[in-house]
């Protein structure tokens, strides 16, 4: 089974238009392009509905996937032109029942909102979800006390908790996202599984690997290391093969962070990526096994969603 465990549904407000602003401005700086050519690529890519990421799951073999939303609505230049959290939440779980055969969906909610474990039951319990996504670079610390009560729930309601790490466009706070911060939420949740979003990233993911290691409830997301595939693949190859080694494929999970990064690589090619390495990581000594690949693109993630 091939099993994306890491997309969205975007448009303008959701997740705000401050996300894309900062995401258009980091583009203009890293591609060359001018901000038009950007922002004419952006309403190409956006999809509230699933349906274009349908599509591009079909085009790449793709037979499931995890959808979620993003809550930064607390960070005060979220505060206009982003969609309310719950109306995300509602429109993710439409999806989801539209295609209850192709998608599943996970909570979003910043744990310092004053209902925010109200929510989370509400998403599980009346709306299906079978995750919960911890964001902070809305500027809150994973292993802040604040956040430890939705740690507690999601391990009551026997779901994993997926964390992003790796830094991110302005507006948003990278500091708070090094994945060194989630070793006191492993260790004192040893019973919650663990989903360190992005693996750290090419600034931290020695870090997101050194923590898995020593967790075995912590898994990493590989999502949104599309750029350096395409760019730098020996380097990613390298990378990758050390992750398997320090923490083993079982833990590694394939995702695109799906539809941003549908910017750089597409759905299909991002999967032939794992699939099948080109040349250059062959010339280097650097393969996988069936078995891992198998694992990685998509059998711990569907072991994990007991799906």
């Amino acid at each position: 089974m091939l099993f994306d465990i890491h997309a969205h549904l975007m448009g303008p407000e959701a997740p705000g238009r401050a996300f894309w602003d900062g995401f258009t401005r980091l583009a203009v700086v890293q591609t060359g392009r001018s901000e038009e050519r950007v922002r004419q690529r952006l309403e190409d890519i956006w999809d509230l509905t699933g349906e274009r990421l349908l599509r591009d799951m079909d085009e790449a073999g793709v037979e499931r996937v995890m959808v979620m939303p993003v809550d930064w609505g607390l960070v005060p230049a979220f505060r206009d032109g982003t969609m309310d959290i719950w109306q995300q939440h509602l429109l993710h779980a439409q999806a989801v029942r539209r295609h209850p055969d192709r998608m599943v969906a996970f909570a979003c909610f910043d744990p310092r909102r004053p209902d925010a474990v109200a929510l989370l039951e509400r998403a599980v319990g009346e709306l299906g979800m079978v995750g919960l996504k911890i964001h902070p670079a809305a500027g809150f610390f994973p292993n802040d006390p604040v956040a430890y009560p939705m740690y507690q729930k999601a391990q009551e309601l026997g779901i994993p908790v997926m964390v992003h790490t790796g830094p991110e466009p302005k507006p948003l706070y990278s500091r708070h996202c090094q994945p060194v911060y989630v070793d006191d939420v492993a260790a004192d949740f040893p019973n919650l599984t663990i989903i360190l979003a992005h693996a750290g990233l090419s600034a931290w993911w020695q870090e997101a690997a050194g923590i898995a290691s020593v967790c075995p409830n912590v898994y990493l997301d590989i999502s949104g290391w599309q750029a350096m595939a395409r760019l730098r693949p020996l380097e990613f190859y390298t990378i990758l093969h050390t992750l398997i080694g320090t923490v083993g494929a079982r833990r590694i999970l394939w995702g695109s962070d799906y539809p941003a990064l549908r910017l750089l690589m597409s759905e299909a090619a991002w999967v032939k990526a794992i699939t099948e390495p080109p040349q250059v990581a062959r010339d280097h000594g650097i393969s996988f096994s069936d078995a891992d690949v198998a694992a990685i693109m998509g059998d711990n993630a569907a072991r994990l969603l007991k799906l």
